[in-house]
């Protein structure tokens, strides 16, 4: 790995604490952080939605024009603890209220939308004659600036010295409209074929990232093998063959000042791997925060998810009973479908006292759930990385999840616990018989907590911070900036 600095300029979606309606904000507003530490130089492009604007001073923003069309933007600038911000405003496209959709669903005109953020972003760089090293994309939202940089080097030889990497976060998500919306792309006729972005006679700008970019990533290993598979391609998977060579899984880290319960604002008191104490006192002040019994005996089990089909949200709901018979609490926060909504709305008044449920986005009540939590239950159908069992695992709650994707490259389990190595629990198959033994092997296991306390010490001293992931991902730059066939 070299020494010299790398000049990163990322394009996303969200990056905490300006945007973050998931993972993606966490990663982006960590990952910066530690390439800076390591000496690289990152500036990073995020769309201007409206709630930045209203809640940041911004300096004045500059006018910048279109290469591609005869649109123009404005691009205000921030500073984020060394790594330069842009937001980029395209007309009102970004001046309302959420970032993808409303209660309706999602954007009618998403496609123009973040086709114009990344024709921003690449103008401004033109603009400011800005050529990075490399350009790091993530997910579908910025996934057309591979394709619009392999036109533009035609016209402009500085970006013949840009390569560019593409990150899927979750290849369930890729952006696929009405094949009209090519016309947003500013992009040639050509690219619209097979070996473009078309896709079923839809435009993928999911599709355009992978086929275009030097290298591109996802966020485990795991994931990235599962991603060849038809079961977890999304209908991909034969693009992703197609370019399986140049794809590498990098699990995420976390930001581990953040996530610290040595010294987290948000929960009631400290502690830590060697000093364990005040995590029973989290407990004790969580059960009374969500007027859980403190004597029900059995592990306190968080979720802390989006409510969504993915987070397998409905097959807690459909073992519910079974759960509550089997003497563990339940506290669930978080907000989605509908439907799950609802049932979880019902199920927190049948069993008051063993099982609470806050239909809210709550980031403190997120830090003291994991806190006061036994164990964190992530039953998912599929998860490319997830961070939340990251954050439980740094919080001593041991995290239970289906061993997929980034829960199984991130959890140590075995058959029979090891107390020198395991920090969590698996189960395979999606079904409520093997979901409920699982958790049942649980609370034999919480009932020996010298063994508890052991698996709990593994978890907290587990390294999941960035600056052991980011060196990862300079190796892929390196991969990115070198020749090779695409």
């Amino acid at each position: 790995m070299t020494d010299k600095p790398i000049e990163i300029t990322m394009v996303a979606s969200e990056m905490f604490p300006y945007a973050k309606s998931g993972g993606l904000g966490d990663v982006i507003g960590a990952l910066p952080l530690a390439l800076g530490r390591m000496g690289h130089k990152v500036c990073v492009y995020l769309p201007a939605y409206r709630s930045i604007l209203r809640e940041y001073e911004i300096e004045p923003p500059g006018l910048v024009s279109d290469v591609f069309t005869d649109a123009h933007y404005e691009i205000f600038s921030l500073e984020h603890e060394g790594v330069s911000v842009r937001l980029v405003a395209a007309d009102d496209l970004f001046d309302r209220d959420g970032f993808y959709g409303d209660a309706r669903g999602p954007f009618p005109d998403n496609a123009e939308r973040y086709a114009r953020f990344t024709r921003g972003a690449l103008s401004h760089m033109e603009h400011e004659r800005a050529y990075p090293s490399v350009i790091h994309c993530h997910d579908w939202q910025s996934a057309l600036i591979p394709p619009l940089l392999e036109y533009r080097r035609a016209d402009d030889e500085k970006w013949s010295g840009v390569s560019t990497v593409f990150t899927i976060h979750n290849l369930a998500y890729q952006g696929r409209f009405h094949p009209n919306d090519f016309a947003h792309t500013c992009l040639p006729d050509e690219a619209m074929g097979m070996e473009g972005l078309e896709f079923h006679g839809d435009v993928n700008f999911m599709k355009g990232g992978i086929l275009f970019s030097n290298v591109f990533s996802t966020v485990s290993e795991r994931y990235a093998q599962e991603m060849l598979t038809e079961e977890q391609g999304e209908g991909l998977e034969g693009v992703v063959v197609l370019r399986k060579n140049s794809l590498f899984g990098i699990m995420n880290g976390i930001d581990d000042a953040v996530w610290n319960p040595e010294c987290d604002p948000h929960i009631p008191a400290a502690f830590s791997s060697a000093h364990p104490e005040g995590k029973a006192k989290c407990k004790a002040a969580l059960q009374e925060e969500l007027a859980l019994d403190p004597d029900a005996g059995g592990p306190l089990c968080v979720v802390v998810s989006r409510l969504a089909h993915q987070k397998g949200i409905d097959l807690i709901l459909e073992t519910m009973d079974d759960l509550m018979d089997s003497g563990i609490s339940l506290a669930i926060l978080g907000t989605g479908e509908e439907e799950l909504e609802e049932g979880l709305a019902e199920a927190a008044s049948s069993h008051r006292g063993r099982m609470a449920f806050v239909p809210a986005y709550d980031e403190a009540l997120s830090h003291r759930m994991y806190a006061g939590g036994d164990v964190l239950l992530m039953p998912s159908r599929y998860e490319p990385s997830g961070l939340n069992q990251l954050y439980a695992m740094r919080y001593g709650a041991l995290p239970y999840v289906r061993r997929v994707g980034g829960l199984a490259d991130s959890v140590s389990s075995s058959p029979i616990p090891d107390p020198d190595a395991d920090t969590g629990f698996h189960f395979d198959q999606f079904a409520p018989a093997e979901f409920l033994a699982g958790m049942e092997r649980i609370c034999r296991v919480f009932l020996d907590q010298g063994l508890w306390r052991m698996m709990m010490r593994n978890a907290m001293e587990k390294d999941s911070g960035w600056d052991g992931v980011a060196p990862r991902y300079v190796e892929l730059y390196e991969k990115a900036m070198r020749p090779q066939p695409r």
